[in-house]
């Protein structure tokens, strides 16, 4: 399969390699060079791009993606702005990243289904493993 990660923070760029080291090709953007510099070699290509904007989109080839998936974790407004970008160019497959309950009704109010909060999954794992007595290191 073939995904857009965009957002190269520290949980894009292990989705994005995680995703790779599982056979899939992986098309990653940032705009922090050096957040694409450090993943552009563990991943089918990188580039640094302003997703917000349309235009820069369209040189991808979103038509043969299957799925995107909005990794952004600083910024609310830029999160959205991306998703409304990917909306008017016909993205068939959202994924996206939610920074809390009211950025996930947000998402939700703009039909992206596949709506994700990571760091409420991890606390509810880590609580899990911990309530078990799971000594276990987590990474």
């Amino acid at each position: 399969m073939k995904y857009l990660v965009i957002g190269l923070g520290h949980f894009g760029r292990t989705l994005a390699e995680v995703l790779t080291d599982n056979g899939h090709e992986v098309i990653g953007i940032d705009l922090n060079e050096h957040r694409v510099d450090d993943v552009k070699n563990r991943i089918s290509v990188a580039y640094i791009m302003d997703a917000t904007e349309r235009e820069a989109l369209r040189v991808l080839p979103l038509d043969e993606i299957d799925s995107a998936i909005v990794t952004i974790g600083h910024s609310l407004d830029f999160s959205l702005r991306v998703v409304a970008a990917l909306k008017e160019l016909k993205m068939k497959s959202i994924f996206a990243r939610a920074l809390d309950a009211t950025h996930k009704s947000i998402l939700s109010a703009m039909n992206i289904e596949k709506i994700f909060i990571p760091e409420s999954y991890a606390a509810r794992l880590f609580a899990t493993k911990f309530m078990n007595g799971d000594s276990e290191e987590m990474i």
